[in-house]
């Protein structure tokens, strides 16, 4: 009858991340049918793989930057995939890590966060995103709209910065920006990154200060700090550790 229902399935899907140098060595253990080498599951690949006799989508891809593989499954299965996991994971001092432990990482990437660097404030490209947006492939929604924001020019660029000087508290977003006594941005997300060893934060400026080695300062807890415009993924810039 042509009809279409629609099923919102966010709480019924759960997802576990597996990341970190022994990955492979974790994936191979859990689900010993399935071949994890690079050639048979390169990045950015999904297989069907069961977990202890749980099903899962496996897909090699994660948010922090390392060698690693998200476990999508049926809710109903989380807990014993965990237990699984967890055992199976002693040999390799397997450990969980929160939200806040997985912003670190991402920012170290300058992966974006949607609602803070990805939202309805700003146009794709002010996003960083240009090569996923093709204005000449056809129309398509919005497409005049961009059109006409780019020609009339955008008033934000995606950046990182390190912010120096940081003692006891790091940017966490809505950090206003400064250029002399200018607001010129704000940063969207900020963390210490423990593999760079450097305070970070990712932020919207104006593209006349987006150029990297270009020197700002930052807002944070009333105090200002100096923060320099640096190349984007500080961790492993050319993800040659997530594609191994």
């Amino acid at each position: 009858d042509r009809s279409v229902s629609f099923e919102n399935l966010t709480n019924s899907i759960g997802v576990l991340v597996i990341a970190g140098p022994k990955a492979r060595k974790l994936m191979k253990k859990i689900s010993p049918s399935t071949n994890f080498s690079n050639e048979a599951f390169p990045w950015l690949s999904a297989e069907k793989i069961d977990v202890n006799l749980a099903p899962s989508i496996a897909i090699r891809m994660n948010f922090v930057g390392e060698l690693g593989w998200e476990l999508h499954h049926p809710i109903e299965y989380q807990n014993h995939i965990f237990d699984a996991l967890m055992e199976a994971g002693k040999e390799f001092n397997l450990k969980p890590f929160g939200i806040r432990a997985m912003d670190s990482l991402r920012i170290e990437k300058s992966y974006k966060l949607v609602g803070t660097e990805m939202s309805i404030e700003y146009a794709a490209m002010e996003s960083g995103l240009d090569r996923f947006v093709h204005l000449n492939k056809g129309n398509f929604i919005g497409r005049d709209a961009l059109v006409k924001w780019q020609q009339t020019g955008f008033k934000n660029q995606f950046v990182t910065l390190e912010v120096m000087d940081v003692k006891d508290a790091d940017a966490l977003g809505n950090n206003p920006i400064y250029k002399d006594d200018e607001v010129v941005g704000r940063a969207t997300g900020g963390n210490y990154g423990f593999r760079v060893q450097k305070s970070l934060a990712l932020g919207m400026v104006k593209p006349e200060f987006s150029k990297v080695g270009t020197q700002l300062k930052m807002d944070i807890l009333g105090e200002l700090h100096k923060v320099e415009v640096i190349k984007d993924s500080p961790y492993d810039p050319e993800n040659k550790i997530i594609r191994a």
